[in-house]
């Protein structure tokens, strides 16, 4: 069943319950006012004829008595209907024992069981009633004492017919339910209308959902009111926005995959073609000692170069999956560490080294961090002529420590700069293998700041220079040289 269906008839059902209860409540409650005014009446018409009886027995006595209570009762009954001729009264009289002393002529409507009943209960003052079926119709029966001089005790009972009021009660009840049946139906088509109208948003919310399960993950919900279903279709857009991106970052991750994949198969294919075309020669032909040397060495540096490859493939893993232990170091001092360990290779190639870092403790891993500095220093060694500059600056910056290492070397188109640390990535493959690089070093500096909760970043103009920026967190810990 649709949910506009499920609204439509919980609302129906909810309504017909609650409205119907309470309209079956009202005309209960009109019949009861009804009939109280019924019982009120019959009440009234009783206390009249029993003042009534007083003031004609009085008369009736007076102007000459039987002399027996049964005829002077009958007598007295008798002037009162003939005096009240033509106001409908039902009424009869009985003695103390039951037994009827005049009937007005009206259709008898209790049973003698039922009488007795009425008699016991009428006392006094106090009238009792009772309603009674009689055929087709309903009548009240109501009885009072009239207690003569002499002692005895006559019953006044009169009838009233009150049929017409549950004949009204029906007719109401038959009223009610048609106009309750057409008011549903009226209601029903209005709930559906007005759920289908509600609910056309999630509509749209499913069909941008089966678009984006099929692929489309462009596809946008519209957000047209600030309701619940309003921050529903936000919160789609969100997701939607949050898969676009993450499904973005695997085909990112993907595609460096394969790349990682095809150049580290190019890195082993060129020199184990090598090695294995001179290892060849050696074994199957006889060469000068010349020759032979010269191919034994040629294989030797091309295994030590693949040596470095692995070893360098296995720091890139351990850096990815080890523990990282950071203490302070005193920032300068490990400026001065990493100057004196290049200067000799800068001052062959004619480079000049400048160093400004700040006398401050920073939190890191020393030896990692000496072999981000490094290799940094070294690209920037790499990447320059004779006659070239290189700076080492360290300051402090907002929650942390930062150093720069800027050159004066060839620099970096922009669009290369979002790719130098992926691994085997090279911007100048021919110089790099030329120097003896894999395009592991920028990778394993990446892996090893982003273990420091830090951020490494680059600017590059070409034929100026390069920037590279290496952020670090501040730290609590002690400073230790």
């Amino acid at each position: 069943m649709k949910f506009s269906w499920k609204i439509c008839v919980s609302v129906l059902a909810f309504s017909m319950v609650v409205v119907g209860i309470s309209g079956y409540m009202l005309l209960e409650a009109l019949f009861q006012s009804g009939y109280q005014r019924e019982v009120k009446s019959a009440a009234e018409e009783n206390r009249m004829l029993q003042y009534s009886f007083g003031a004609y027995w009085n008369t009736t006595v007076r102007d000459g008595s039987s002399g027996f209570v049964e005829t002077d009762v009958r007598r007295t009954a008798q002037a009162m209907q003939e005096n009240m001729a033509g106001a409908g009264l039902r009424f009869q009289f009985y003695n103390q024992e039951g037994t009827e002393l005049y009937d007005s002529g009206a259709e008898e409507i209790l049973k003698s069981s039922q009488r007795k009943e009425l008699f016991s209960a009428a006392s006094g003052d106090t009238r009792a009633r009772m309603l009674v079926r009689t055929g087709e119709g309903f009548g009240l029966a109501t009885v009072s004492t009239i207690l003569l001089e002499d002692g005895t005790l006559l019953y006044l009972e009169t009838d009233r017919d009150v049929t017409a009021l549950f004949t009204d009660r029906q007719a109401q009840y038959g009223i009610y339910r048609w106009w309750m049946a057409g008011l549903l139906l009226l209601q029903g088509a209005g709930c559906y209308l007005i759920a289908v109208w509600l609910l056309r948003p999630l509509g749209r919310l499913s069909k941008a959902a089966r678009r984006i399960a099929g692929g489309n993950l462009e596809v946008r919900a519209k957000v047209e009111t600030g309701d619940e279903i309003g921050q529903l279709a936000a919160d789609f857009n969100h997701m939607a926005d949050n898969l676009e991106k993450q499904f973005g970052e695997l085909e990112e991750a993907a595609r460096r995959q394969e790349d990682f994949i095809g150049s580290f198969a190019h890195e082993l294919k060129t020199p184990l073609t090598s090695m294995i075309g001179y290892a060849d020669m050696l074994r199957s032909r006889e060469m000068e000692e010349e020759e032979r040397f010269a191919a034994a060495n040629y294989i030797f540096r091309e295994g030590k170069r693949l040596e470095a490859l692995s070893f360098k493939l296995l720091d890139l893993m351990v850096i990815r999956h080890g523990e990282l232990r950071k203490r302070e170091v005193n920032a300068r001092w490990l400026a001065e560490e990493i100057s004196g360990i290049l200067k000799p290779a800068l001052t062959k190639a004619g480079i000049t080294l400048k160093v400004l870092v700040e006398d401050v403790p920073v939190s890191m891993e020393p030896d990692l961090m000496k072999n981000v500095l490094l290799n940094l220093m070294d690209n920037g060694r790499k990447a320059m002529e004779e006659g070239g500059l290189i700076y080492l600056l360290g300051r402090t910056e907002k929650e942390g420590f930062a150093f720069y290492v800027q050159d004066t070397g060839k620099g970096m188109p922009v669009e290369e700069l979002s790719r130098i640390t992926e691994a085997f990535y090279m911007v100048d493959k021919s110089r790099a293998r030329r120097q003896g690089g894999a395009g592991l070093g920028l990778s394993i500096c990446a892996e090893i700041i982003k273990k420091h909760g830090g951020d490494l970043s680059f600017q590059s103009i070409p034929g100026k220079g390069t920037l590279a920026r290496v952020w670090l967190p501040s730290g609590d810990e002690e400073a230790e040289i």
